[in-house]
């Protein structure tokens, strides 16, 4: 029996192109590194192939350790601090009772981005990772790979990757704030958040902070943000509050939307896109503002957006 090994590829691509977007924050990049093992896989006779699986899984994560390696370079320089690159996930969010916010109802382009592990704060967070610490700790963490696979992937002693496993799930824990799942009524505390920030009700909307709250900006070199993090509830509510008295403008074009299985607002302005914030939560209270204002960065996600 002739085997599909086209056929065999795609059914693979899903789970490679989420592993290989975790893995780099960008899904441009993930898709050329899904393409580069495609390229492998063509030329690879299949019946070398005990296990495609693994074999596929192998190739994208070294792959992506390469590519990783060069692109942690370029950050390095990288004006302010780097937010990975979102995926548009869900755009079912109902229309929330403030003026101008809506609900998209333009389906993404990218749906593959999977479940757990995508939140854009983790994402952030890895960023702090080694690339064969993020491959560990994604490998095992997230997509369940026992230990003596992953070995074979990052070509260590099982025994080093678990202790790989543990140094990344440290570093992980302590460098980012805890987060609950979303509360059940996100979309009213969400609008309720958003008001009390165009009202200027610094007391309200310190109440629906926690205490260590954080906002990171993402502008690059081109867009003016914060270029550190800003921590604590007064400060947070002062820095949203001024923000928006400053460059939140009437016929701004206002969508809620589901982005890495978190709640975020995406602003549009004359048909171009101007900022993405990306809520966190823990306990009914926000725990974490991610905005993103990078134009490369936004221009990207609105292709995908509005396609």
């Amino acid at each position: 029996m002739t085997v599909d090994t086209t056929e065999v590829f795609e059914a693979e691509r899903p789970r490679l192109l989420q592993l290989a977007y975790r893995m780099l924050g960008t899904p441009d990049d993930a898709d050329d590194v899904v393409q580069d093992a495609w390229l492998r896989w063509r030329r690879t006779a299949f019946d070398d192939i005990e296990n495609p699986a693994a074999w596929l899984t192998t190739v994208t994560t070294r792959l992506s350790i390469d590519r990783l390696t060069s692109a942690r370079r370029r950050r390095e320089t990288y004006v302010g601090p780097w937010l990975p690159e979102p995926l548009l996930v869900d755009t079912s969010v109902r229309p929330l009772p403030f003026a101008h916010a809506d609900a998209s109802s333009i389906d993404p382009a990218v749906t593959t981005v999977g479940g757990e592990g995508v939140e854009l704060g983790l994402l952030r967070v890895l960023e702090t990772l080694s690339p064969v610490e993020r491959a560990v700790f994604l490998l095992h963490d997230v997509f369940g790979y026992p230990f003596d696979e992953i070995s074979v992937v990052v070509e260590k002693s099982v025994a080093a990757a678990r202790q790989i496993a543990k140094r990344a799930r440290d570093r992980v824990r302590s460098g980012r704030p805890r987060l609950d799942s979303e509360p059940a009524d996100v979309e009213k505390w969400s609008a309720a958040f958003l008001g009390a920030v165009v009202d200027g009700d610094l007391d309200g909307l310190m109440a629906m902070m926690t205490d260590d709250v954080v906002h990171i900006s993402d502008g690059g070199a081109e867009r003016h943000a914060a270029r550190r993090p800003v921590v604590g509830g007064d400060r947070v509510a002062r820095l949203l509050v001024n923000l928006t008295k400053r460059d939140l403008r009437d016929d701004d074009e206002l969508h809620w939307l589901r982005v890495n299985r978190q709640i975020g607002l995406y602003i549009v302005r004359e048909g171009e896109p101007f900022m993405l914030n990306v809520l966190g939560w823990r306990d009914g209270r926000v725990a974490e503002v991610l905005s993103i204002l990078n134009p490369d960065k936004l221009a990207r996600f609105h292709a995908r957006w509005s396609a």
